[in-house]
């Protein structure tokens, strides 16, 4: 499906309030689902896929640097079950429908880090690493860290914040630098099983919403 569809569907559904009610699931067998307001208030927003959209849909704003190292290849693209395999028992689970969050928090080198492994299907097609309160050298070490393991020489002449990183799978590096941290975000292909299934399930909704409202509208015009 086309980009532009892709952005009415996107503004569509971040404009409107349906399914923003989330029910909570356990995941997993005896993985504990989060009831806490906070993760609740953070993860939630991803549950009617307008957020996946819209990264998507920004990243194509920006400037392509491309790598030849792969992004993120053992998590991309897995099953739960490998993303577990590889990074243990998540801190927290959240489950709507196809759509599962696993979520970690880890801390390297003195630096805490959420990070969430996105999955639709049973398979990871987002991870965001999320770094909260940064000084400046905290903020320049993972910036130069993540370009030299990507562009080694290209270190001096990217600015990573108007730029995405792309290898040869056509995943992708965006990094988000807002008020007091870092988000680093590895986003698969949009030429994978997700983006299309993502998109088709957005239509899906959007066309029971609009025949919902055409059905109440035809029996309230009935009653009057």
């Amino acid at each position: 499906m086309g980009t532009l569809a892709a952005q009415n569907i996107y503004y569509y559904f971040k404009n409107s309030n349906i399914f923003s009610e989330i029910k909570r699931k356990v995941l997993f067998g005896s993985y504990y689902t989060s009831n806490s307001a906070y993760y609740k208030a953070v993860l939630s927003q991803y549950a009617n896929f307008s957020s996946y959209i819209g990264i998507f849909t920004e990243s194509m704003k920006l400037r392509t640097v491309h790598t030849n190292s792969s992004i993120q290849q053992g998590v991309l693209g897995r099953s739960a079950k490998c993303v577990i395999a590889r990074h243990g028992r998540p801190d927290f689970v959240f489950t709507e429908k196809k759509l599962s969050i696993l979520v970690y928090k880890w801390k390297f080198n003195g630096l805490k880090t959420r990070c969430e492994v996105h999955l639709y299907n049973n398979q990871a097609f987002l991870i965001n690493y999320i770094y909260n309160q940064l000084d400046r050298s905290e903020r320049s070490y993972i910036i130069d860290s993540i370009s030299k393991k990507y562009l080694g020489g290209y270190i001096n002449e990217l600015n990573l914040n108007n730029s995405k990183i792309s290898d040869n799978n056509n995943n992708l590096i965006l990094v988000d630098d807002f008020l007091m941290g870092l988000k680093i975000s590895y986003l698969c292909s949009s030429e994978s099983d997700w983006y299309e299934a993502i998109i088709s399930e957005m239509t899906e909704r959007k066309d029971k919403y609009e025949e919902h409202i055409k059905t109440s509208e035809r029996r309230f015009l009935d009653k009057i």
